[in-house]
């Protein structure tokens, strides 16, 4: 699983408080790590997904009767998670963007958006990163008065209705210069983005390079690179005959 950052960012007026704060740190530090917690060495469950179909069962362990999570994928496969190990979370999928949303409604209520408020801050970011460079930013305005019902709070407000168009495989995206020297790369109709061309695509990447891969070992079986090694030269007529191989 993923290992999540969650950082928190205030903005407000262009005077701080008598007190030398915009908020005190130890405020936002002490609920940022309450609600972290609630998920932290959980699995987080999509309450909500379209495409994952989400039981609650009861099965017995050590004679004892426990409720737990069957999830049905798309394709059949199904994953059982003990109950207590999940996070059930109303979000439809588990991205970083949707989790920035859940969160700023989680945190934006323990810090109190009248207190917020009173201290001049208007606007807070909730981001939340999966890795250096992934992160994912929700930034809203803090409002007057907390509305559990508001729609404000509903992932589903933030999610799109329109098709969404496909991205094609990674050898799609590739400079046009790199194109002579790629043998995975896939010759596609550029106007094709429904999800039968992509998954093609996707296809012929994987066939061509398990076929490259099996040739590869068969060469090593046969003890084609024996002792070749022993210098900077065999290692790069080594490397020539890889390459030769692989195409």
């Amino acid at each position: 699983g993923h290992n999540y950052l969650v950082s928190i960012r205030l903005i407000g007026s262009r005077k701080i408080g008598r007190d030398g704060y915009v908020l005190d740190y130890g405020c936002v530090k002490k609920v940022a790590k309450n609600v972290c917690k609630e998920l932290n060495e959980h699995f987080i469950c999509p309450m909500l997904s379209d495409v994952i179909k989400i039981e609650t069962v009861v099965e017995g362990i050590n004679g004892k009767a426990k409720d737990h999570l069957k999830l049905t994928c798309e394709d059949g496969t199904i994953f059982v998670f003990p109950r207590d190990d999940c996070a059930m979370l109303p979000i439809v999928h588990a991205t970083t963007e949707e989790l920035a949303i859940y969160l700023w409604r989680k945190i934006i209520v323990d810090l109190d958006c009248v207190l917020l408020k009173s201290r001049g801050i208007n606007t807070m970011e909730i981001t939340v990163a999966e890795a250096p460079g992934q992160e994912a930013t929700f930034r809203l305005e803090i409002p007057e008065i907390m509305k559990e019902d508001d729609p404000m709070f509903d992932i589903m407000t933030y999610i799109t209705a329109g098709d969404i168009p496909v991205e094609g495989c990674a050898s799609q995206l590739l400079p046009p210069d790199e194109s002579a020297t790629n043998s995975l790369k896939c010759q596609i109709d550029s106007q094709a983005t429904n999800n039968s061309s992509s998954k093609k695509c996707c296809e012929d990447c994987v066939n061509s390079l398990s076929k490259k891969l099996e040739k590869l070992a068969l060469a090593i079986d046969d003890g084609k690179f024996a002792d070749k090694t022993d210098s900077k030269k065999d290692l790069s007529s080594t490397l020539d005959e890889l390459k030769a191989i692989m195409n």
